[in-house]
């Protein structure tokens, strides 16, 4: 595998509860141990309420199995794709120039264990967290310059949470909602945490997960108190989700110049990290599936 050497030096900016220990733990070891059978595992990567340092006692586990494609994979263009939810944990399995597609397409799930630092290479059914390493080292150069897909990614997945939301979606996970708050506070808390991140990003450039004693998203902690308390009703939260967005809009012509400053930058670095993919892919694939 190509992350046999794991450097230390390059320290995640927030720090993250949790994921360290599920990651050495024996029902982490136990999943890693079946998949290994089937899949050439490149890393694994955690996303969700940690890198947030919201999390409680009741908070899953959510992360990505990232795998190198085998050649029969290329060649009859077919890939496995799939995911398994449980009660402490889920999972999303996914060829790693997938992954690498999505978080260069601005998707914030695929960007945030990027940028939090919370990737993890396996050895021997371990994980070793990553600190350094070539590919993410262009990948954090490459994903806060740019702008405009990020920010086409990060409205339409906000826009798509208020509109369930004003249609009355709930999901299995969700339902509780409806009687206790009216609306699914879930996804209402999702997408202003989002439009709080996509501000402060096109703010200062960075992008920066962390809610607890983050000034950037005061005004966000005090919405999550009072949905959370039922103090917040569904037209409420439409109404603070439109002046939210009104203000992100407000901030897209300061974007749009700095795309056009950058546009040599991210072209030269998504060319950069499109052929170390393709090394990577190259290096490692298999014939066949493991047995």
């Amino acid at each position: 595998m190509v992350f046999d050497k794991v450097e230390a030096g390059c320290k995640p900016e927030c720090s993250y509860n949790g994921f360290d220990t599920f990651a050495k733990s024996s029902l982490f070891e136990n999943i890693i141990k079946e998949k290994v059978l089937s899949l050439n595992i490149a890393f694994v990567c955690f996303y969700g309420s940690r890198n947030y340092n919201l999390e409680t006692d009741k908070s899953d586990y959510d992360f990505f199995i990232v795998y190198y494609p085998t050649f029969d994979n290329f060649y009859n263009n077919r890939f496995e794709r799939f995911s398994v939810i449980e009660k402490d944990y889920d999972y999303f399995i996914t060829p790693i120039h997938e992954y690498i597609r999505h978080a260069m397409k601005g998707n914030i799930k695929f960007i945030e264990p990027i940028i939090c630092g919370t990737v993890f290479f396996i050895k021997e059914h371990r994980a070793i967290k990553i600190e350094n390493h070539g590919l993410f080292e262009k990948l954090k150069k490459f994903i806060p310059i740019n702008y405009k897909k990020n920010f086409s990614a990060m409205m339409g997945i906000v826009n798509n949470k208020k509109l369930n939301i004003a249609k009355g979606s709930y999901t299995s996970n969700t339902l509780k909602y409806k009687e206790t708050h009216g609306y699914d506070i879930k996804e209402a808390i999702n997408s202003l945490r989002i439009l709080f991140l996509l501000e402060n990003y096109m703010q200062s450039g960075r992008f920066s997960f962390m809610v607890k004693g983050n000034p950037a998203y005061k005004g966000f902690e005090d919405y999550l108190l009072k949905i959370n308390e039922g103090n917040i009703s569904k037209e409420t939260y439409i109404e603070i989700f439109d002046k939210k967005v009104s203000d992100v809009l407000k901030l897209k012509n300061n974007m749009d110049i700095s795309h056009e400053e950058q546009k040599p930058a991210i072209t030269e670095t998504e060319n950069e990290i499109k052929n170390c993919v393709k090394k990577l892919c190259r290096d490692n694939i298999c014939f066949a599936k493991q047995v």
